[in-house]
């Protein structure tokens, strides 16, 4: 099968209005602490519920679990900051690395450097004292 000699970006993405990644996020979950179960249902369902628990325990997956009760029992969340951010390195890696996978003709370049653009940056930065 012979491959398209442009690659672009759809004309409307042009003009979108950029939205950040934990904008979307607390539009999807609805709050800034996610429940560990509804990140693995949305994003990584190909693992058990267990499998997913020790990946995050073990640092395979380096999210960050918050509890806000001390009990052994607690529930668990991840920060919607924090998985803004993981998702953010995930999709600026996969599209660096798009580098390597396809030829390097001018399209192709632009389009792998238009697509690591694309992906916003959350700043995560911790609040100082009277913010």
């Amino acid at each position: 099968m012979r491959r398209p000699e442009s690659t672009s970006m759809p004309a409307w993405l042009d003009d979108a209005e950029p939205v950040s990644t934990a904008a979307l996020l607390y539009r999807e979950f609805g709050d800034v602490l996610i429940p560990i179960e509804a990140v693995r249902q949305r994003y990584f369902r190909n693992r058990k519920a267990e499998r997913f628990r020790r990946a995050l325990r073990e640092g395979e997956i380096p999210l960050p679990v918050v509890k806000l009760d001390s009990s052994y029992k607690g529930q668990g969340f991840i920060c919607l900051y924090q998985l803004a951010a993981y998702i953010e390195h995930q999709a600026r890696q996969a599209a660096a690395r798009r580098e390597v996978m396809i030829t390097t003709s001018d399209s192709d370049r632009r389009l792998r450097d238009r697509l690591i653009d694309a992906v916003p940056l959350t700043d995560s930065r911790p609040a100082t004292a009277g913010e």
